[in-house]
């Protein structure tokens, strides 16, 4: 389990997930081609995170690629792909993704849907939003940058908006977030 300021998490996120992206964390336009080179290898399982405070909010990151599913992602981007990240973010006892729409899920779905816990757990801190105000955020980004129309299996998918969110999220309530 790794508690870690949200700058830096942010930062490692970005550099684990989306190296196109870590030259600037304020603006996250949509994504219209890929880095050059394979994926990285996913990083090792890391031991199960004890609880956090309910105001936390903390990041899982999965690996949901089954050898299939990565040889067939290899031969459509004729990359190797080694690994199929898939993000959630918690906050007081709610998660959530974007598959297409900002959602609501279950930890024990994804964990299910990877084969076990996630590789790992980054825990950025207090977020002092309301549970209101977040609700109003996750609105906003969902009415935005997160529609259906937006979706895009590469460029614009869980991991963009976990990212995203738990960039928001301290940032918002006056805490750390992702420096400009």
């Amino acid at each position: 389990f790794m508690r870690a300021s949200s700058s830096r998490a942010a930062r490692v996120l970005v550099w684990l997930l989306l190296p196109e992206l870590a030259i600037g964390l304020a603006a996250r336009p949509k994504l219209t081609s890929a880095r050059e080179g394979g994926s990285l290898a996913p990083p090792p399982r890391e031991a199960s995170p004890p609880p956090c405070s309910a105001r936390d909010v903390v990041v899982r990151v999965f690996d949901i690629g089954t050898p299939g599913l990565c040889k067939t992602l290899s031969l459509i981007t004729q990359k190797d792909v080694l690994w199929f990240p898939k993000m959630t973010v918690s906050l007081g006892g709610r998660t959530w993704s974007y598959d297409g729409e900002v959602e609501r899920t279950v930890p024990q779905i994804v964990e299910n849907a990877a084969g076990g816990p996630p590789l790992l757990t980054l825990n950025l801190g207090p977020a002092e939003l309301s549970d209101g105000e977040i609700d109003a955020l996750l609105d906003e980004m969902g009415s935005t940058d997160y529609t259906p129309a937006e979706y895009d299996f590469f460029y614009r998918n869980c991991n963009h908006f976990c990212t995203d969110l738990a960039d928001r999220l301290p940032q918002r309530g006056g805490g750390g977030g992702a420096p400009p």
